[in-house]
């Protein structure tokens, strides 16, 4: 399977025009002008492509937090598909709460 950071950067190239060469482990998605309406759409994209749902927080992650989180959800991953809790505090790709 694709590591979640290879194909979160594959994800904010082909689909949200993204240059490759802006997306670093240390860019946020706001760096990147990912708006909360194109986070949500990739959040989707990555709960069905990773077979993960992601908690609904709210929050400014990096990439490479995102994607480290999302790594973590797919190894935890139990029989039934679904991910098993992770210890650590979710990391939400989501912008802050209207």
């Amino acid at each position: 399977m694709e590591p979640a950071y290879d194909l979160m950067a594959r994800l904010l190239t082909e689909h949200f025009g993204i240059p490759e060469e802006e997306i670093t482990p240390d860019a946020t998605f706001e760096q990147l002008d990912v708006d909360s309406l194109a986070r949500v759409e990739l959040i989707t994209m990555l709960e069905d492509r990773l077979h993960v749902t992601l908690p609904e927080e709210h929050g400014d992650a990096t990439v490479g937090e995102a994607a480290a989180y999302l790594d973590g959800l797919v190894a935890g991953r139990t029989d039934q598909g679904r991910a098993a809790p992770v210890a650590e505090q979710p990391v939400a790709m989501a912008g802050p709460a209207r």
